[in-house]
Order: structure tokens, then sequence, then C-alpha cells
């Protein structure tokens, strides 16, 4: 009996522990992408959520969708029904070489047009949309982002960043989706 107590204690703990773990995970600024599993010959969605604490004018994430295994084509992003539908300023490119696909926000660019910024929250802010063709591999791809990425080009700096409406450059962490292709 005493061991069953024990071993109940022991479980009890550890899931308190993992609980603990899981909320200090999502403190601050965090951008993420959600795993989805598709089949051969179709479209479809893949959400980008951003949980903001700090209140964010704008933002420009390029995510890699790169697998040497799985040829996925990336078709357009979306902003419709998204926290940053209504932004003045949204922008997105796809580089289908690189595999690598880009949007952009700024909440304030027309002084005539009234925009809110992204007050602290955590919800949709893009769909990307892909197509994982009939003759595909099946595998698994990571969709990778962050401090280190960035949108090529030889003039313009697309990187990975996000700012407050005081132009104040904001930490933001991001944890990576996958999609896996049966």
């Amino acid at each position: 009996m005493k061991r069953i107590i024990a071993f109940g204690m022991i479980l009890a703990l550890t899931v308190i522990v993992s609980a603990e773990d899981k909320k200090e995970e999502y403190k601050g600024n965090v951008c993420y992408t959600e795993s989805v599993e598709v089949s051969k010959g179709t479209s479809f969605p893949v959400r980008v959520f951003v949980n903001n604490t700090d209140t964010l004018a704008g933002m420009q994430v390029p995510i890699y969708y790169r697998s040497e295994d799985v040829d996925l084509v990336c078709d357009s992003v979306s902003y419709v029904g998204s926290r940053c539908e209504a932004f003045s300023l949204s922008h997105s490119m796809i580089e289908p070489v690189g595999k690598v696909v880009f949007f952009a926000f700024i909440s304030m660019t027309d002084p005539a047009r009234e925009v809110a910024p992204l007050y602290p929250a955590d919800g949709l802010v893009a769909t990307l949309w892909f197509t994982a063709g009939k003759d595909i591999k099946s595998g698994k791809v990571e969709l990778y982002s962050g401090p280190n990425a960035i949108y090529p080009h030889d003039k313009i700096d697309y990187s990975y960043l996000f700012w407050t409406p005081g132009a104040e450059q904001k930490d933001c962490l991001y944890r990576p989706g996958y999609i896996t292709i049966k």
C-alpha cells in the first residue's frame, strides 16, 4: 500500500512540474505555427499565431518550409479572420527556391485611418496555404523561424522582427509547427 501511495505522490509531483514548465514556456511574446497532418494531392492551410505580452504595432516573419525529401509548394498568405486583418499595411512574399514564406504588418501607416495595435492576447495573425502534390514523398517538414530567420534580399532587411507603437523592438520566441504528409 505504501508503494502505491508513493507512486501516486511521484506521479502528482511530475504533473505539477510539467504544468509549471508549460507556463514558463509562454512568458513573453511567442510566435508559433500549428502542426498539421495532410494527404498527398491536397491544398491546405497552416495557421500562424502570436501570443503577445507586449502591445505590438508591427511584425515581420519569415518562415522556412525546407526539406530535402518533401517538396511542398507555398501558394499564398491570407489575413482573413486574423488579429492583423485591419492593419494599414500587410505584405507577403514567397521565395519558392529557398522555400521561405514572409509576411509583415504595420498597424499605423495612414494618418487618416486609426488602427489599433495588437494588444496583449493570443490569436491568429496569418494563414499560410500550401499544396502537397500527388507525387510528393511522405514525410515531415518543420516550419522554422525566429531571430536568425531571414527572407533573402541584398538591400532590405526582411528578418524576424516585432516592435511596439513606440518603435521599440521586442524579443519574440518562435515555436515551430510541422507539416506531416501521409
